[in-house]
């Protein structure tokens, strides 16, 4: 009798095709997922240090000392295994002579003779036992070493990175001011000019929000109908401010040594975990056994595409997410990479949108501009070796005070403390320019020292060579700084509460007007 044929019809053949691709694309995904190199003796034998680090951070589920515990297990399973493999080799390699009825090595404990066959099925049937319980216990060990390895690197990665010894203890109240650049903090009124402080009018200064619709440079209300809140359309002269500014920080960073790159908007979920943000929810992370990295909400947009939806969210291995900065893909783009020791330091500016859900924002933060969920700016990012990577940091810090002081606004460089660091960064300077409409400071930027927490993540590494250095040493992690050139919408916001005039006009700055088309002023628009 003939096996019967089931014949599908075009809708279900095609449904198990696209089912049977997004099973292999997702197998694929899961071996290619970026698996961490961390330091679990480093872990273990400086437990308490990395405890009174994380609270410091204010990262209340980092548990250092159970990392050591598991370490501790790992590595008892793991001789195990070893010794078992020892037995199981040994009673493959005796049965291998007994096979070919060659005369066994002196140290073998099992003596065979040819004539007597007896006794050697009786041997070999010994040694298929020892064998076979080797196997299995080793199967039995596997399981419980990958159950304890998947908790050891679950827990290792709650560890945030360890703190600058001169970085101050506690949250945003402590930071510690470094220098201030202008003093347009003590002016009380706006200037004549816009510029000059020495010549004011009677006019107070106008909010950013409230010179934005009277220019008629951004238009918030198309936005939340189109994407809904805190998304915008910048028009006219806005549009032109925006690829102003993009072409002032390029221009600069290039002309610095920056290679100019622009990057994808997206990245996959295990590449924005490894560079220390936080792609999925609470739940979720409890579910996979996480806890959350410190109990806040993410920031970050999840990408679903609408043909895989329908057989749920389980068969996503790796979900694409869009990206919070362009330091994502231009750290990640030289994952599981050795580098060549004269390639560092390695600058990057990356251009893209930035996306962020910017949950828990709230009050004055969300008029206007000031806290979008996308915008445009322009990242620096640099790849050093790990005994520069201190001196690189200041060399961002320089390169972002000098842009700013050349398009005359006043500033501050703030050192943060502990609870603003992020879990990434090893140490951290943050960029507050005075709003004068908002009458308070307001961060335009930020540069970090990340050490060596992405590139461990991320498998980027470097040979050492040079003086002091072996021409055979291993590879080594390199340290990985980001630092902000321009993010549009916050830097839009510093020059239009800077540079008002008492008529309602707007003064450009000098170095954006090259790519102005002309114009030296921002005007009201009637309209």
């Amino acid at each position: 009798m003939r096996p019967t044929t089931q014949v599908l019809n075009p809708v279900s053949l095609l449904r198990a095709v696209m089912t049977a691709r997004i099973h292999r694309t997702n197998r694929l995904q899961t071996r290619a997922l970026l698996q961490p190199s961390f330091d679990y003796k480093f872990i273990r034998d400086n437990a308490d240090t990395l405890l009174e680090n994380a609270i410091n951070r204010n990262v209340r589920n980092a548990r250092p000392h159970r990392v050591g515990e598991l370490y501790d297990e790992y590595r008892a399973l793991l001789s195990q295994t070893n010794e078992h493999r020892a037995t199981l080799n040994a009673a493959s390699k005796e049965m291998g002579v007994l096979t070919k009825g060659g005369k066994p090595p002196k140290d073998q404990s099992v003596a065979v003779s040819a004539e007597d066959r007896e006794a050697k099925a009786q041997a070999m049937a010994g040694l298929r036992e020892r064998a076979k319980v080797a196997k299995l216990a080793i199967q039995d060990i596997k399981t419980k070493l990958d159950a304890v390895e998947t908790q050891l690197r679950n827990e290792a990665a709650k560890l945030p990175n360890i703190s600058h010894p001169q970085t101050p203890i506690g949250d945003e109240a402590q930071a510690r001011i470094v220098r201030v650049n202008g003093d347009l903090y003590n002016v009380k009124a706006v200037p004549k000019n816009g510029i000059d402080t020495r010549d004011l009018s009677n006019a107070e200064f106008q909010d950013h929000y409230d010179l934005a619709l009277s220019l008629g440079i951004v238009d918030m209300e198309a936005g939340a109908k189109v994407a809904g809140s805190r998304f915008h359309y910048w028009r006219g002269p806005g549009a032109l401010l925006e690829l102003a500014l993009v072409q002032y920080a390029m221009t600069r960073a290039t002309a610095a040594g920056f290679i100019p790159h622009i990057t994808p908007d997206a990245a996959r979920t295990s590449v924005v975990d490894a560079c220390g943000f936080r792609p999925r929810s609470n739940a979720e992370d409890t579910q996979a056994g996480e806890a959350g990295h410190s109990g806040e909400a993410s920031q970050i947009y999840r990408m679903t595409p609408v043909a895989e939806e329908s057989h749920g969210e389980e068969h996503v291995a790796d979900p694409l997410c869009l990206v919070a900065t362009a330091e994502i893909p231009l750290v990640a783009m030289k994952q599981q990479q050795i580098l060549n020791h004269t390639s560092l330091p390695m600058s990057l500016a990356g251009l893209s949108h930035c996306f962020r859900a910017e949950a828990g924002a709230r009050g004055r933060d969300t008029r206007g501009i000031y806290r979008l969920h996308q915008f445009t700016k322009v990242e620096l990012v640099t790849l050093s070796h790990p005994e520069n990577s201190e001196s690189e940091l200041a060399r961002l810090v320089d390169f972002q005070t000098a842009l700013y002081a050349d398009l005359g606004l006043t500033f501050r460089v703030l050192q943060m403390p502990t609870y603003e660091l992020g879990a990434s960064a090893y140490q951290k300077y943050d960029i507050e320019a005075w709003m004068p409409g908002r009458k308070s400071w307001g961060e335009i930027s930020s540069a970090s020292n990340c050490t060596d927490y992405q590139a461990r993540r991320l498998g980027i590494r470097v040979r050492p060579s040079g003086e002091g250095c072996a021409s055979g040493n291993s590879p080594v992690f390199v340290h990985t700084l980001n630092a902000t050139a321009v993010a549009v919408p916050r830097m839009v916001v510093a020059l239009l509460e800077s540079f008002q005039r008492p008529d309602g006009h707007v003064v450009i700055p000098t170095v954006l007007r090259p790519w102005m088309m002309g114009m030296e002023l921002l005007a009201p628009n009637p309209n």
